[in-house]
């Protein structure tokens, strides 16, 4: 082996040292700055069921759109289905929270322990299509409307409707069960059907081809159709997140009702809809949504009553059985607004 540098042995055991106290210091800086920063916590994961991204469920796509969810620390996906599946889905608790009302109360009233926290939408944003022959709801008598499902709350408008015009619900009309506001709409062109009542922008879609509108049932009557469902174990043991989950929403509500142009670029992007329907169905329908998440007592008796009818039972249970809004009011108290 040849000699070694006595001179390029001392440079290397002094780098070494040096690199040894490099790393060192380096490692303490990091540390440091690590035990100084707060830990980062994972948003919580939410399931929230609605049945589909359109102008009746737009408190949900404007608080995910708009940050308000994820500024809960909440991470929020909206799963679109059905009533009858978000329902069971709420009890068996593989989604945490439901947008559906209807099917909330219903299941209530059918021994479920679910409760309704928050109202989101005060009046129906329904219309009711049809035949260009049909001049007024009362022509319709003895004629076939098209409903989503017997037992839902389009059922229930139906018959509250008809009952406006004086005409008994279970003679005069012919309900037939078609399903979404779009197969609705192909009923009513197939000639299944002379009527139906659908959602915007479905009443939109019929008219492009050669239906009209012939009343927006929420000019009719007050009658809650979207709100936020609850089991009621979650509504007794995480309030902490179910307080999160409905300021979200009701800053989404405030959003919706002060920031039209806003609303309408969310709601056409959320539902791929066109910019000149997203705009038609908002100013139809914006005004049926709720600034404080709450409604009067009757208007909820009222609720309650037609659901009873709906399902043919006679089981008596209070407003306070079904709908609980203590959570709202500590809200609305804490922004310094006095809750109604």
């Amino acid at each position: 082996m040849g000699q070694t540098n006595p001179i390029v042995d001392a440079l290397r055991r002094t780098n070494m040292r040096n690199l040894n106290h490099s790393a060192m210091a380096f490692f303490l800086v990091i540390a440091f700055l690590t035990l100084g920063r707060p830990a980062t916590t994972e948003a919580k994961k939410i399931y929230i069921g609605i049945s589909n991204p359109d102008m009746s469920f737009l408190s949900g796509g404007v608080a995910q759109f708009e940050g308000y969810f994820k500024d809960e620390g909440l991470d929020v996906e909206l799963v679109q289905m059905n009533a009858n599946v978000s329902v069971a889905a709420l009890a068996a608790g593989n989604i945490d929270y439901n947008l559906i009302l209807q099917s909330v109360v219903t299941a209530n009233l059918r021994g479920l322990p679910l409760k309704v926290i928050g109202i989101l939408i005060e009046r129906p944003n329904h219309a009711v299509v049809v035949h260009l022959s049909i001049q007024k709801f009362g022509d319709l008598k003895g004629k076939k409307i098209a409903i989503s499902s017997f037992g839902s709350l389009v059922d229930i408008l139906a018959r509250l409707t008809a009952a406006h015009f004086n005409l008994d619900p279970r003679t005069d009309l012919q309900l037939v069960a078609a399903g979404s506001s779009s197969a609705r709409v192909a009923q009513l062109q197939a000639g299944v059907v002379q009527a139906a009542f659908v959602t915007p922008p479905g009443n939109l879609r019929a008219e492009a081809v050669g239906f009209k509108t012939l009343l927006s049932v929420g000019d009719l009557f007050p009658f809650p159709v979207n709100g936020v469902g609850i089991r009621e174990q979650k509504l007794k043991n995480d309030r902490d997140e179910v307080k999160k989950v409905l300021r979200a929403l009701l800053r989404a509500n405030q959003y919706i009702l002060d920031n039209p142009k806003g609303s309408v670029k969310i709601l056409s992007a959320w539902g791929r809809s066109k910019p000149e329907a997203a705009e038609e169905a908002y100013q139809a329908t914006a005004k049926n949504y709720s600034r404080n998440l709450l409604v009067s007592k009757p208007t909820l008796e009222k609720v309650l009553e037609s659901t009873r009818w709906n399902i043919e039972t006679r089981k008596n249970v209070a407003v306070e059985d079904v709908f609980d809004f203590s959570i709202v009011r500590e809200i609305l108290k804490e922004m310094g607004k006095t809750p109604g």
